[in-house]
């Protein structure tokens, strides 16, 4: 693994959690509390056509007609 392990405050206890951050093969954390158990974690998951033109919208581009080619397989 190329990421970085630390402690954090687990947002739901308080407690010392831990951390891992890595950015291969692309950016995210994940916090697991061995106090309470709260897990956070990536989930990959790619919005609807309608989710994806309104955020579009909100943000000045171009509206879509079909979903762009969506790599099922990213890790």
């Amino acid at each position: 693994m190329s990421g970085c392990s630390s402690e954090t405050d687990c947002p739901n206890c308080g407690k010392d959690a831990d951390l891992y951050s890595d950015w291969k093969p692309f950016d995210y954390s994940i916090i697991k509390c061995p106090h309470c158990g709260l897990r956070i974690f990536p989930i990959l998951k790619y919005m609807t056509l309608k989710d994806l033109n309104e955020y579009r919208r909100d943000n000045d581009m171009t509206l879509l007609k079909k979903k762009p080619e969506q790599d099922k397989n990213i890790w």
